[in-house]
């Protein structure tokens, strides 16, 4: 069996590997500004990469939860741009199941300390108190990072297990670099704070832009799930004449002396080659 080879007609200014959210942006920008694009999509039908949206008997389903909320107007003004009329704002409804009880989250003070039981809540403050004065001071790890943020006994109830189910690593392994982006601007103060003040009511104001993302409420969703906004950015490219060819996974990548990029992709029907002058990588580092 051969494989036919399809060159490009016309070298392109850009050509861009994966169709996901980073892909598509680079795309959707450099259409804006006249820039000639081919993106390349290994995936024949839905684009969006884990933030996509896929039908099944009439049902759409999110490959994972994606909420719509950014501290960044720049990046809040482009999402309004490419999808302009279709957020609705939607209230969070998140759990903690542990042992037995479930803990909304953002945690609500006297809820947690009826369901620890207030030896658990003393031991909690306890372990707490001790991290803040003997803090460690080698901090390499995640649990490392976490410990000393909320202290050990908090850390094992609610940060350990959930960790290692997710991310399918133990947390001593994992960087402590990875929990201070996953965790940033939330501390034990803050979050008793803020749960007591949603236990007393008093926590009436809207989501704005200072606010800790872990302990929001509610956020923006497209109307049809995230790959909604994926579909529409696509759309904006290919309406700029530029191409996103679906079924197309990368094969290899090749720069000549002039420095131009030669990127070949297989697909069903054998293999396309494009031709560029730069070339931007999406793709996800297996």
């Amino acid at each position: 069996m051969t494989t036919q080879e399809k060159p490009s007609n016309t070298p392109v200014d850009v050509a861009i590997i994966g169709a996901g959210p980073a892909g598509l942006t680079a795309a959707y920008l450099l259409s804006k500004k006249g820039y000639s694009v081919k993106v390349i999509e290994k995936d024949p039908q839905y684009v969006g990469g884990i933030s996509r949206t896929v039908e099944h008997e009439g049902f759409r389903f999110d490959i994972g939860g994606h909420r719509f909320f950014s501290k960044s107007q720049e990046v809040v003004d482009l999402w309004n741009e490419i999808l302009p009329d279709d957020f609705i704002q939607r209230p969070r409804m998140s759990r903690i199941y542990y042992e037995g009880k479930f803990y909304s989250y953002p945690l609500r003070a006297f809820e947690a300390l009826w369901n620890l039981g207030i030896w658990r809540s003393t031991l909690c403050m306890l372990s707490y108190a001790k991290a803040k004065v003997f803090p460690n001071k080698n901090v390499k790890s995640f649990e490392d990072w976490t410990v000393n943020q909320f202290g050990y006994k908090l850390y094992s109830i609610f940060f350990k297990t959930y960790t290692e189910k997710v991310w399918g690593m133990p947390c001593d392994e994992m960087s402590a670099d990875w929990a201070a982006q996953r965790i940033k601007g939330l501390s034990l103060w803050s979050a008793v704070v803020d749960g007591l003040k949603r236990s007393l009511g008093l926590n009436k104001k809207p989501n704005d832009g200072m606010e800790t993302k872990t302990l929001l409420e509610t956020f923006r969703y497209p109307r049809l799930g995230p790959g909604m906004m994926w579909d529409a950015a696509k759309a904006h490219v290919e309406a700029k004449g530029n191409d996103v060819l679906m079924g197309h996974s990368l094969k290899q990548l090749a720069q000549d002396a002039d420095g131009n990029w030669r990127v070949s992709a297989s697909t069903d029907e054998g293999e396309t080659v494009l031709t560029a002058k730069h070339v931007i990588s999406s793709a996800p580092m297996r």
